[in-house]
């Protein structure tokens, strides 16, 4: 029997906007925010992320990146907020938290490609 005590997590569709003229600072710090995703996501804190784009590539053009889009995972908006306000997206920049948007989420499908 669970605790009464015990946690609830929940899942947020979250959409983060880049700032306008950003790709270069994103391309920049790409690096270290994949380097500090990667522990959120084998903890279950962020199942599914990625950047969305402006528009499909032309064959060899490089993807044009608007923004990013995931599932995070918390107690909380709040919670989940203070978790993204963390990322070098945040502190440097990229991210418009003007634009951010987040909903309650539940996943009913998760496949890789």
């Amino acid at each position: 029997m669970a605790s009464s005590s015990a946690s609830k997590k929940h899942e947020w569709l979250v959409i983060l906007p880049d700032k306008e003229g950003a790709l270069e600072k994103r391309m920049k710090v790409r690096p270290e925010h994949l380097e500090k995703v990667r522990p959120l996501a084998d903890a279950g804190l962020v199942p599914f992320g990625g950047a969305f784009l402006s528009e499909l590539p032309k064959e060899g053009e490089q993807p044009k990146l608007a923004g990013s889009a995931m599932i995070a995972v918390g107690e909380s908006r709040e919670e989940v907020v203070e978790m993204l306000k963390k990322d070098v997206y945040t502190r440097e920049g990229v991210w418009d938290w003007d634009k951010v948007q987040m909903w309650p989420f539940k996943t009913a499908i998760r496949k890789a490609l």
